[in-house]
């Protein structure tokens, strides 16, 4: 601890992290003394104001004479040290650092954060002047409600208790640890705890787990919850789009593309894909599974993002080199795999959000332009999605993922859609609508596959005029 940059304390609840936390501070606070100019982040109120009473009940017992003035929230040590308490709810309160030396920098529910961004801005204020004291950054984290940016960046890089070079952090030393309830000695009715904590996930085992546990690999939990399950929708890669005869009978290979659809989310700063689907016209098993008519599959994807030193990928940060041309390319080459080119699917079944027909400019009299537009140039046409709630699509997409496994349409994806399976569990509910989802949730390979299912069953983007407009409807088809 006295050496390490960077220091994470997970786990579930009850795990005292919190009280850790405190006694941290104040073990930094004892031995850097003067040198020690630290601030305590917390991103609700609620949970600042309780960091606030324990400090007050236990540094005027190891520090006698340490004054605290609510009114700026800075503790003042009698040894000199320095802790200010921030409530930082967003990127723009990171101005309340702007311009500090920081020698300590704690945070509790890290997690909070929907994504680093804000964290590294925190990080960038950790300097200092005496060549005594090394910089420290110490967090709590539960893996909720934002949990997958730590999992991936920190969990999954080692184990508890082993150090790393964590390259988000710059490369610097970090080390995670890992408590339950029942690691806290001073728990009077663990037995008791567990039972409220399993009862409040009302039936969610992932929720359930995460919280008791301290799992981070948790599928079933957040925004879809139990809707969302490896054991009924995931299916291996090994999928094949079925080709069928037209309706006089005969197989056309370039027919083969009729019943397929392509989902798309744009983005640079944000992350770009493309998911190709296809809807099952003939009840079928596959994989050990019942394929209801009706039933959607997520075949395949392309994503392009951001990676890591090591080559993880990072779910939620967007590749800035990317292009139009780079990303046709790479949609070729996912429509390659699967024996079609780029007019092998209707541009009506092309759907993508609707940022990509919004005008940028002219380039003519006639000639708006638009990202569709720069995707037409190099052969890809697109459509923009249509105008719908949220909301109403996002329970569309719970409801098929529920029947997946049943006689009713379903919603199945394959494991080559890494992006679906490693971010769909950390999309979470909107706090001030539950019924959509966050904004700031990792849901670009979501969206891809809203918008499929949004135009599908509102009936505005059939192809060639040979399949029959009806909807997928939830449990018909």
């Amino acid at each position: 601890m006295d050496t390490l940059n960077t220091v994470l304390l997970s786990g579930g609840r009850g795990g005292g992290k919190s009280i850790l936390l405190i006694w941290l501070i104040i073990y930094f606070a004892v031995i850097n003394g003067k040198g020690h100019r630290g601030v305590l982040i917390r991103t609700d109120l609620a949970g600042l104001q309780k960091l606030e009473s324990l400090l007050y009940d236990h540094i005027p017992k190891v520090l006698p004479g340490s004054r605290y003035f609510k009114a700026k929230r800075q503790w003042q040590m009698s040894n000199g040290a320095i802790l200010n308490l921030i409530h930082q709810s967003d990127a723009s309160s990171f101005n309340k650092l702007q311009g500090e030396d920081l020698s300590h920098v704690y945070v509790d529910e890290l997690t909070q954060f929907p994504d680093p961004q804000t964290v590294l801005r925190i990080r960038s204020s950790m300097r200092t002047s005496d060549p005594s004291i090394k910089t420290k950054f110490i967090a709590t984290a539960n893996p909720f409600p934002h949990g997958w940016w730590c999992r991936d960046y920190i969990i999954s890089k080692s184990v508890p208790g082993r150090i790393f070079n964590c390259e988000l952090f710059g490369g610097v030393e970090t080390v995670w640890f890992k408590s339950t309830l029942r690691d806290n000695p001073y728990l009077a009715n663990p037995d008791q705890y567990e039972a409220d904590l399993k009862a409040s996930a009302f039936g969610d085992e992932s929720r359930a787990r995460a919280e008791i546990f301290g799992d981070w690999a948790g599928s079933a939990a957040g925004f879809f919850g139990t809707a969302l399950s490896e054991e009924k929708s995931l299916i291996s890669g090994d999928f094949v789009i079925p080709q069928l005869k037209d309706v006089d009978g005969v197989f056309r290979e370039e027919s083969r593309g009729r019943h397929c659809w392509i989902g798309g989310d744009w983005g640079t700063a944000s992350p770009a894909c493309a998911v190709l689907m296809y809807q099952v016209q003939e009840p079928m098993e596959f994989d050990g599974k019942y394929l209801a008519r009706g039933s959607w599959v997520c075949v395949d994807e392309e994503y392009v993002c951001s990676t890591q030193q090591d080559g993880a990928a990072e779910w939620n940060r967007g590749d800035r080199t990317l292009t139009a041309p780079k990303f046709v390319e790479r949609v070729t080459g996912l429509y390659r795999r699967h024996g079609f080119v780029l007019r092998s699917i209707h541009e009506k079944r092309v759907i993508m959000d609707s940022a990509v027909t919004a005008q940028l400019g002219f380039g003519g009299y006639s000639d708006p332009v638009t990202l569709s537009t720069e995707f037409k140039k190099y052969g890809w046409l697109v459509t923009g999605s249509p105008k719908s709630s949220r909301a109403v699509g996002w329970q569309l997409m719970k409801s098929l993922l529920f029947q997946a496994g049943t006689e009713q349409p379903g919603l199945y994806i394959s494991e080559r859609c890494q992006s679906l399976w490693a971010t769909l569990p950390y999309c979470i509910s909107d706090p001030k609508n539950p019924e959509d989802m966050e904004k700031d949730a990792p849901d670009h390979s979501a969206d891809a596959v809203r918008y499929v299912l949004t135009a599908s069953n509102q009936g505005r983007h059939l192809s060639h005029g040979r399949i029959p407009k009806q909807r997928i409807g939830v449990g018909s088809f």
